[in-house]
């Protein structure tokens, strides 16, 4: 359907590209837009398929991006406006929507993080803006802080890549600006009926709606977001920013919990979340981290007199805090190497480690089929769920690479990116690189044991009694270790090791001291090269 005659041909239009900021409230590029008084406005979003979003998706990030376009859509129809879905490459796209709609604005959300796509699609979309006589207007809301003011305030110094001196850089920064309400039904101009009622522009119903990631063959991707194997799914929490907004509030009533929360005390094991979960929301941009950040400041003032609040880097506020300096870390590495971030060449934080590649090792752990009841439990509920606690993302992923099975954190970091609910470009590689002892935390002697570890907190094994199906009538004695069971044992439960449950991959004993050592000539090799480099650049410098 095309616009009406009065739309096309009559008055001049403006619109709102909404990004990775998914919501109305506290959006000052949604505001920006408004505010240049224009006779009709226009909400869109490009499902890309190229994008970070989309490129590697699986059926529960699928289904939370469209239960977050359907409840912006409900959202914004509220306020008389709609959302308008466009598909395909945004640099053809939006151009043709500017002259359909006679767009003069645009207002965008920036990218700042310096996701390898985004950048090459804005340089793109700026150019052919400036040819379309279409003005631009950006804002950075995906961190706290514009990360370019984080740069500027440290000064020719450089960036902190630590955090206790992030914290510091934090300190010294101007106060945050304030939240930014919702957008009022008249702060929009009156749209045409034709205009809201346009079916061709509509946001998707269901994942199989989404456009295809580029490269990746149908036959790959069906099955992932086909209604079968959604069916089976159980996300642990779905999107859109009103469901966002009250787990915000639900998560804070709890005033005294909020300020003594010490991340590193939650457990893991837990059936329920033993966080806040809102991690989804702020990777989608369905909550602001100004307002969750202002959110804590006035629940920790509500907890009792007698309650001493904890401090970052493990409190809440702390969880902000490693949120905005994982994202200057990925615009700091970024902006020497483009697309460098998330990989290990190029990338002046990362340590070079011969890795492994090896896709039987690589499958078994995707698919949770290690032979390693809580490894195998983790990554399960990743499918199902599309989350893990902290602890078990740590355990999973130090088993993957530098504890067990040796192979590359990149491939670790691109099945998170595909499964996680709450996967972001700049945390998701900060996490790998700190967890596989590539960057950022270098004591790789200490390894998470894939038996150990959780018996203390779950010595009955209830988590993996939920995950692994197939060992739930294992004694607790033995349901971390089921090889250690006797035949008979086995036989009772229902237990064929080898073929109702793989028996383990490595012997974890061995295999984690062998890779202690590798890890030390890895780094001893690191050393030597940094020395080199060092004396070159001295040499070079004196002539």
């Amino acid at each position: 359907m095309c616009p009406s005659s009065s739309s096309a041909k009559g008055s001049k239009g403006a619109m709102h590209w909404f990004r990775k900021g998914l919501r109305i409230h506290d959006n000052p590029a949604l505001v920006a837009c408004l505010e240049q008084s224009p006779q009709r406005v226009y909400p869109v979003f490009v499902l890309d398929g190229n994008s970070y979003q989309l490129l590697r998706c699986t059926a529960l990030r699928a289904n939370f991006l469209v239960e977050t376009l359907q409840d912006l859509d409900e959202n914004l129809r509220a306020l008389g406006s709609r959302l308008y879905v466009l598909k395909g490459d945004p640099t053809k796209a939006l151009p043709k929507f500017w002259k359909e709609f006679n767009i003069t604005h645009m207002s965008f959300e920036e990218d700042e993080s310096g996701e390898p796509y985004a950048a090459e699609r804005d340089e793109k979309i700026i150019e052919k803006a400036q040819k379309a006589n279409v003005r631009l207007f950006s804002q950075c809301t995906e961190t706290m802080y514009p990360l370019k003011d984080y740069v500027t305030k440290a000064g020719a110094k450089g960036v902190p890549a630590t955090m206790t001196g992030f914290q510091k850089l934090f300190k010294s920064m101007k106060p945050m600006s304030k939240v930014l309400p919702a957008p009022e039904k008249e702060d929009f101009p009156d749209m045409d009926e034709d205009d809201l009622l346009a079916a061709q522009y509509l946001p998707p119903k269901r994942p199989t709606d989404l456009p295809w990631p580029r490269g990746i063959p149908k036959s790959e991707v069906e099955p992932l977001w086909g209604p079968k194997d959604c069916k089976n799914l159980t996300p642990i929490v779905h999107g859109g920013e009103t469901l966002a907004r009250k787990a915000l509030t639900e998560s804070l009533k709890r005033s005294n919990w909020v300020a003594t929360f010490e991340k590193p005390k939650t457990s893991c094991t837990s059936l329920a979340p033993s966080t806040t979960a809102l991690s989804p929301y702020l990777s989608w941009g369905c909550l602001s981290p100004r307002e969750v950040w202002f959110a804590l400041d006035e629940a920790v003032s509500r907890a009792s007199s007698n309650v001493k609040p904890s401090k970052p880097p493990v409190s809440l506020h702390g969880q902000m805090l490693w949120r905005d300096f994982n994202n200057l870390m990925a615009h700091d590495a970024n902006k020497e190497v483009p697309g460098c971030w998330n990989k290990m060449e190029g990338n002046k934080y990362c340590r070079q480690i011969p890795w492994d590649d090896d896709p039987r090792l690589l499958e078994a752990w995707k698919t949770g089929k290690t032979g390693f009841p809580w490894i195998d439990a983790a990554m399960r509920q990743l499918t199902q769920e599309g989350w893990i606690h902290h602890l078990g993302r740590h355990a999973v992923a130090c088993f993957l690479t530098r504890g067990d099975l040796w192979q590359s954190w990149e491939e670790g970091a691109k099945h998170f990116e595909a499964e996680l609910l709450d996967a972001d470009y700049a945390l998701n590689g900060f996490n790998w690189l700190w967890l596989s002892c590539s960057g950022f935390f270098f004591q790789y002697f200490r390894c998470y044991s894939p038996i150990v570890f959780q018996k203390k907190n779950d010595p009955n094994g209830q988590y993996i009694r939920k995950f692994v199906p197939e060992l739930k009538d294992l004694p607790s004695k033995y349901i971390y270790e089921p090889w250690e069971a006797p035949a008979s044992v086995l036989q009772k439960a229902g237990v064929k090791l080898g073929k109702t449950y793989p028996r383990p991959l490595v012997d974890h004993a061995v295999i984690s001291k062998e890779n202690m050592n590798r890890m030390k000539q890895a780094y001893d090799a690191h050393k030597a090269r940094a020395q080199t480099q060092g004396g070159a650049a001295k040499k070079k410098q004196r002539k």
